[in-house]
């Protein structure tokens, strides 16, 4: 356990891209379970009646969570909308923290800045101030950006 990896030891690069594209599958299903399960309890603890849905769409994985009553106040709408960012970013990042594998560090850095944008600009979606475009656009954005400064890092630190 550790924040600092341990030394990459030399591999084979066919292996690395089959165990990366293993990994990159897992943590995308679990990022979408833990997403769509914080609003899930978020909402079912404020009262509402909830029910969470996960589909695989080629090439989509997604998750919903239908709420009724469907209208919120604005604190509501923006504990529920939140819940699911914030929360899959924390366990993500606790999943970082403690995992010890460079490459599994690499993906988890990707789906945890993704997540945690996400859990800042769903809420901003779901009072309106926010197109869909962007609220699918940026988070992933972002994290492509993290994943490129985390690997340049990595390397630089001789952790590659």
């Amino acid at each position: 356990m550790g924040i600092l990896p341990k030394r990459r030891r030399k591999r084979k690069t066919i292996s690395d891209i089959k165990r990366a594209l293993a990994l990159f599958i897992v943590f995308l299903g679990l990022s979408v379970i833990i997403h769509e399960t914080f609003h899930l309890v978020v909402a079912r603890a404020l009262g509402y009646e909830a029910n969470v849905f996960y589909g695989i769409r080629f090439p989509n994985i997604y998750g919903v969570v239908y709420i009724t009553p469907p209208s919120m106040g604005p604190l509501e709408t923006i504990l529920i909308f939140s819940a699911g960012g914030l929360g899959a970013g924390m366990v993500l990042l606790i999943l970082w923290i403690t995992i010890d594998d460079i490459i599994a560090k690499l993906l988890l850095s990707f789906f945890t800045v993704a997540q945690f944008v996400y859990g800042v600009m769903e809420p901003m979606y779901g009072l309106g101030l926010l197109p869909k475009p962007l609220l699918e656009t940026i988070p992933m954005l972002a994290g492509i950006i993290a994943l490129i400064i985390f690997r340049i890092m990595y390397q630089r630190l001789g952790w590659w």
